[in-house]
């Protein structure tokens, strides 16, 4: 069939594809979105809304709550005989889709606190930022340490031949007298 001339798309969830060159997919594939993929309808219809002169634009629709409505869609479909073929096996279409949250979608999980998965979604979310700020802290901590560790171990080098008992820094060398106003018998 020459994919310009598919009108019409009937796609079922749970119904795979036919095949002859690649594996069958499912017919319909969510990939997420702000409604998350708890709610795939049962039947999409996708219409053939024009060619843009590299490929059919398609319109999809389905039975679904005003709450969500489709995302970014994607209509792919097998090459008869290799894959840019213009004609595609018949009954080969699938449909990648993001399914989004209408804004009365939006209202609704915000007063309820839950709505489908998305009450899962968001308490997961919030515990992997809780689980982030945790490791942040114990990284934060750890860094401390070695900072400490590398501190306290740096001790003043001091020569045997200091008579005046002042411990210099390391990067001091014998030239140099202690600064005025201390004591030879203070380190």
């Amino acid at each position: 069939v020459l994919l310009r001339d598919v009108q019409a798309l009937t796609l079922h969830r749970g119904q795979y594809t036919t095949s002859r060159r690649t594996p069958a997919v499912p017919q319909l594939q969510c990939t997420g979105g702000t409604a998350g993929c708890s709610r795939v309808p049962e039947v999409v219809q996708c219409y053939n809304k024009g060619w843009d002169g590299y490929d059919v634009q398609w319109q999809c629709k389905a039975d679904m709550d005003n709450a969500y409505r489709f995302g970014h869609i994607e209509v792919s479909c097998e090459g008869y005989d290799y894959p840019d073929d213009p004609y595609i096996l018949r009954g080969s279409c699938s449909l990648l889709f993001r399914l989004e949250l209408t804004e009365q979608g939006e209202r609704k999980v915000k007063n309820s606190g839950s709505f489908g998965s998305n009450y899962y979604q968001s308490r997961q979310d919030s515990s992997d930022s809780g689980s982030g700020a945790i490791v942040v802290i114990v990284l934060l901590a750890l860094a401390f340490g070695v900072y400490k560790f590398f501190l306290s171990n740096q001790q003043p080098q001091q020569s045997p031949n200091d008579s005046d008992g002042f411990a210099r820094p390391f990067w001091q060398s014998h030239q140099a007298p202690p600064p005025p106003g201390f004591k030879s018998s203070f380190t």
